[in-house]
């Protein structure tokens, strides 16, 4: 079972500029230069550079394209805020199990399996469970799709979506389970173990956004009961449906999420318990003492599926120079994936460090 699906933050760009493991970035520039060629001949892409406060590049910043992981940073932002209100506690135990009914295996680019590995290193799953900190942090540096969705059922979905108006987040759609939405052809599969596989392509594809997300929480429902067996006996999935499901994809813009990322960037637009926990799950980078030697301070979010690759990031070095910057892609070629995201963290280390390349960025 193999799925196009949302690939570990870390495994993405990286980690941006360094992983927490300390792999050191390669002092060539081809990379970061081969996205920046790439932008100048392709169209299907959107970018928002702000510097120091000040547009420094915008093309199609208003285009809806669809989020991947990176829209996992609202889901930590209402988490920062129930724990502000003490809703939540961030030191609460959460038990592996809960979070196993969600994992699918295969279909997130090892990022669970990867969390996993990083919180044993760590000494975080004493007696078979984690902190609700830790969940997130999951989510975040690792894109964990299972702990995104167990996330979303523990925090609200409703409440989730409420967020962004208080965020002034005016192009958004509606967030709904990760997992859930993955799971949709076999749950019509299920309900119509004769549909043909065109049938079920159409279904989906054509079903309104009511509908979509509907189904996608009454799965996401199903695997909170524990009928996970019953879906991986009965997986349905093709490259097509990979593709549908990729293009359903919340949606929103680099101009909303740069915005966004100078919020959190800031340090002053949330209350200082929020700004907190969000810096404890969002700035996971700055585990990297090499980092530390140039980065008051910096976070991302990124994502991707085979068709696409997004990121949404924000830094503030010792100089104080503030930068936020979301590029969005969509609609890859074959190939383009795995260039695109192999350049991207050179790239981002470019705007960040590189006066001559952000000139150059100016004039795409």
């Amino acid at each position: 079972m193999k799925v196009a699906l949302f690939i570990s933050g870390i495994v993405l760009v990286i980690a941006l500029f360094i992983i927490v493991a300390g792999v050191r970035q390669r002092a060539d520039k081809r990379d970061g230069h081969y996205l920046l060629n790439y932008l100048k001949h392709h169209k299907n892409w959107s970018l928002t550079v702000v510097r120091n406060g000040e547009t420094l590049k915008s093309v199609r910043e208003d285009e809806m394209l669809p989020l991947a992981s990176a829209v996992k940073t609202i889901i930590a932002i209402e988490y920062a805020k129930q724990c502000r209100e003490q809703t939540l506690d961030p030191s609460h135990s959460v038990s592996l199990e809960e979070l196993e009914r969600y994992y699918i295996p295969n279909t997130d680019g090892g990022a669970h399996e990867d969390w996993m590995a990083y919180s044993k290193d760590k000494g975080l799953l004493p007696g078979n469970s984690t902190t609700l900190e830790n969940v997130v942090k999951g989510m975040i540096a690792f894109s964990s799709n299972a702990n995104t969705d167990y996330l979303m059922d523990l925090l609200g979905v409703n409440e989730i979506n409420g967020l962004l108006d208080d965020l002034s987040i005016e192009k958004h759609e509606a967030l709904y389970p990760v997992v859930g939405a993955l799971l949709i052809p076999t749950y019509l599969k299920m309900k119509g173990p004769s549909y043909t596989n065109d049938y079920i392509e159409s279904k989906v594809k054509e079903m309104s956004k009511e509908e979509y997300i509907r189904i996608a929480q009454t799965v996401s429902q199903n695997l909170k009961e524990g009928e996970k067996g019953l879906y991986l006996e009965n997986w349905h999935s093709s490259k097509r449906l990979d593709k549908i499901w990729s293009d359903r994809l919340t949606r929103s813009t680099t101009f909303e999420y740069a915005t966004l990322m100078g919020k959190l960037n800031s340090k002053t637009f949330f209350q200082r318990e929020i700004q907190e926990r969000l810096d404890a799950v969002m700035e996971v980078l700055m585990e990297s003492p090499i980092n530390r030697e140039w980065l008051m301070h910096a976070g991302q979010k990124g994502g991707s599926t085979e068709f696409l690759v997004t990121n949404a990031a924000y830094a503030t070095d010792k100089e104080g120079n503030s930068t936020e910057i979301a590029i969005f892609t969509n609609e890859l070629g074959a190939g383009e994936f795995e260039k695109i995201s192999g350049s991207l963290n050179s790239f981002m280390l470019n705007i960040l460090r590189d006066e001559d390349f952000r000139n150059k960025l100016k004039e795409l």
